[in-house]
């Protein structure tokens, strides 16, 4: 049987004539994740929800294992189901799903918080560590100090 592909908003799915459940063309790769991964302000809500996705995804493992699986998160909100399809952690999947369904609301009070650390840090599933990486991504902190912008250089002992 044939394969046909269709365009999603991640990648190409193609899909067998058949019944048989969809598979990944070996040369996918998500639209746009250099986008989310430049460290800069989020100028939209789904950019800002794939921003916390992918902080969410990355801890606690690999940078790849992270990767893949914020890839597989990407392809199941694209469509249109629950990211437990292919993500094996149950409590960071109920965070994904949450941020994704809240996103335009999430992204407002993002916006109008006068402490933003202090916002993410009150995420689904965002601990201390995932702050950093996640403020990192959004702008918030220097990728190799740390520090706020505009704050002045803190003394390493």
């Amino acid at each position: 049987m044939g394969t046909r592909d269709i365009e999603h908003e991640c990648g190409r799915v193609g899909l067998e004539a058949s019944s048989a459940p969809a598979r990944l063309e070996p040369d996918w790769r998500p639209e746009g994740i250099e986008q989310i991964e430049d460290g800069a302000a989020p100028v939209s809500a789904e950019e800002f929800a794939f921003k916390a996705i992918l902080a969410i995804c990355g801890g606690g493992v690999s940078a790849a294992v992270g990767r893949r699986a914020y890839e597989r998160c990407r392809r199941a909100l694209a469509l249109g189901a629950t990211v437990r399809i292919g993500f094996r952690h149950p409590g960071k999947a109920d965070a994904v799903d949450r941020i994704w369904r809240e996103r335009a609301r999430l992204h407002r009070e993002y916006l109008a918080a006068a402490d933003k650390l202090a916002f993410l840090d009150e995420l689904p599933w965002i601990g201390p560590v995932t702050t950093q990486r996640l403020a990192r991504g959004l702008g918030l902190l220097d990728e190799r100090t740390g520090q706020g912008a505009g704050e002045p250089m803190k003394a390493v002992a």
